[in-house]
């Protein structure tokens, strides 16, 4: 046998391999819903226990008790994929093709690292926990700072325990908001790339801020909104310094018809406008048209719509759905990876699909599976969504949808950095010494199986330290959308 001959059999013999434990894994049942067993199932293990007491959290087809079959620190490669089943939702298992691909190198992190928040926002917890109160209609009211429902509070039989928890996770600790520059590349097709967008994002928290005691939990003078976001398109040229800015009222945790406020900027007409905003629910990232109007007119025209790519996941209105507790599961999750991507690298590779994150350090965690199924059945977009959710940080891990047919519209994964792990960074404008003890979010990757297309964000420098209170207050100002970056 000469040495191509030879070369071409081990090949051969590695894609057999690699196929056979792929029927194998196959062969398993896919976990489902979890059971909730005991007083709180959502409680903690001891941070860095790898082979917790109670065992760690799967599903109904796995042992009650699953001996971790790794160690932080292994490398995990393509043949180890099997092994990782139980630790991953089943949505994502089932496209698994999409988010790890032979040759990654997955890295295992710690197992249940302490990621909490600082104590400032605990202590808003234990302060004003109790006092929130959920409206009739899924709503909020009484809410301060902290949690508005401390955990240890939800009972397992509470009928409203998943809307408490997603109350949870819409007011989880933000530190001040977050702000940095971002690539969004969408794939269609074969994964055939459009132009990358590019530009930097930021939203800032104007209630329930608990770093602020002294000014009422409250950023001064914002009692009509519960935050501000916006942002400015640096990349494709066409959309070079086309900004916005969306307000979401306070009022609407309680109203479900009450709408975010919008305005854009599109440089080719010079002007603000007010764009409509009935059908967003998180965070606004355009796609925008400018061509000539209709009927002979030489004038041109913009158009403007929501673009459920980028940073889709992140905000959440409650009180469009109905949620309820599937149970808990521990998960392996890229919720502190290490490897950097744009803007800090722009060479960094995700596999043929280009959304696999695979080759970074991946963090045990313990999740909680929150289901939301819309309220307005006639509402357009996703009719029920399913959220692993950080039970600890409250930061989103995983997440599908589905359409009112009941199917799946997309399903994707999040990428976090810790704060506490970064050199150098930055400290509260108006005291440095306090903790800041966040998790950024620092990329994503989603399937949208609905448009047989798919997109990924990097946003690797993000931060969530807001600047001093004069510029925050002139980033939110409508006039500083009319000056180019």
């Amino acid at each position: 046998m000469n040495r191509f001959t030879a070369t071409v059999f081990v090949l051969a013999s590695l894609a057999t391999a690699v196929t056979a434990l792929r029927a194998a894994a196959d062969q398993l049942p896919i976990p489902g819903p979890l059971e909730i067993v005991g007083a709180h199932p959502w409680s903690l293990p001891p941070a860095g226990e790898c082979e917790p007491g109670g065992g760690l959290a799967a599903g109904p087809f796995q042992d009650a008790s699953p001996p971790l079959p790794f160690v932080p620190g292994q490398v995990l490669d393509m043949s180890s994929l099997p092994t990782l089943r139980v630790y991953l939702p089943p949505e994502i298992w089932e496209h698994r093709d999409s988010f790890f691909f032979d040759g990654m190198q997955l890295e295992v992190g710690a197992c249940f690292a302490d990621y909490s928040p600082p104590g400032f926002f605990a202590e808003a917890t234990d302060i004003f926990g109790g006092q929130a109160r959920l409206l009739p209609n899924g709503g909020l009211e009484n809410h301060v700072a902290g949690l508005p429902f401390p955990p240890h509070q939800i009972a397992v039989a509470d009928a409203d325990a998943g809307q408490k928890w997603a109350w949870n996770f819409e007011r989880r600790y933000r530190a001040g908001g977050f702000r940095g520059r971002f690539r969004i590349e969408d794939l269609l097709g074969e994964h055939s790339k459009l132009e990358p967008f590019e530009g930097e994002i930021f939203q800032v928290q104007l209630g329930a801020r608990a770093d602020r005691p002294a000014d009422g939990y409250r950023f001064p003078d914002s009692e009509k909104y519960a935050w501000a976001a916006g942002g400015r398109f640096s990349e494709p040229f066409l959309l070079n310094d086309f900004a916005w800015l969306q307000f979401r009222s306070a009022e609407s945790q309680g109203d479900p018809r009450r709408t975010d406020d919008l305005h854009i900027w599109v440089p080719a007409l010079s002007k603000i406008r007010r764009a409509p905003a009935g059908d967003l629910e998180g965070l606004f990232t355009p796609v925008a048209k400018v061509g000539v109007a209709s009927g002979g007119s030489d004038k041109e025209k913009a158009e403007v719509e929501p673009k459920r790519s980028g940073f889709e996941g992140l905000e959440l209105r409650p009180l469009l759905y109905r949620f309820s507790v599937l149970g808990i599961q521990d998960v392996l999750t890229p919720i502190n990876a290490r490897r950097p991507v744009y803007p800090a690298d722009d060479t960094h590779g995700f596999g043929p699909s280009a959304l696999a994150w695979s080759s970074d350090r991946w963090d045990v965690r313990r999740s909680l599976i929150l289901e939301g199924r819309r309220r307005d059945a006639e509402s357009p977009g996703r009719a029920r969504v399913r959220m692993w959710i950080d039970v600890q940080t409250m930061q989103p891990l995983y997440y599908s949808s589905y359409d009112e047919n009941d199917r799946r519209v997309d399903v994707g994964y999040f990428v976090g950095r810790w704060s506490e792990g970064r050199d150098k960074y930055p400290r509260w404008p108006d005291d440095e010494k306090r903790a800041v003890r966040i998790v950024d979010s620092a990329g994503a990757a989603f399937l949208n199986l609905k448009l047989k297309s798919s997109w990924r964000r990097e946003s690797w420098d993000m931060i969530s330290i807001p600047q001093n209170d004069r510029r925050v207050r002139r980033s939110i100002s409508l006039q500083s959308l009319r000056k180019s970056r």
